[in-house]
């Protein structure tokens, strides 16, 4: 699939907008500096990876949204589905489901209540995606 150079350069300056957000700040101390500085160039290779993920996970559900004609709710369901069961299985290996299970009864209310907005959130993404594509979506 081909977009627009605009559509190219539109997704580069949010990106350089971002990386010149996550470049910013001043602190006194130098030890605070010197921790900002790593601190901000993990953040920027951070920022790129998950940018190229980003649009390259992006193209592939297009794809697959053409070819097998998936509904985007379908999507969504199926791709959290494989999250909650990553993270189940890395909370059984890493020994940590009562930590888990810790926190969901000092902040239960709090994680239903971000949960929520987080879902509704999936749910307005994936409809723009399956109206406008994935590039178009990056760039709002």
């Amino acid at each position: 699939k081909r977009y627009p150079v605009r559509k190219y350069i539109n997704v580069f300056f949010i990106v350089f907008g971002v990386a010149l957000v996550l470049g910013g700040g001043d602190f006194q101390k130098k030890s605070h500096k010197e921790i900002a500085a790593n601190a901000q160039v993990l953040g920027v290779v951070m920022l790129v990876i998950s940018l190229c993920f980003d649009g390259g996970l992006g193209a592939f559900e297009d794809k697959l949204v053409a070819a097998h004609n998936i509904q985007p709710l379908d999507l969504m369901y199926n791709i959290h589905l494989a999250n909650i069961t990553f993270a189940s299985l890395a909370l059984l290996v890493m020994k940590e489901l009562h930590l888990f299970l810790q926190m969901i009864q000092q902040m239960g209310w709090t994680l239903l209540l971000i949960g929520l907005c987080g879902a509704m959130g999936q749910v307005f993404i994936f409809i723009t995606i399956s109206k406008f594509g994935a590039v178009t979506s990056s760039i709002m």
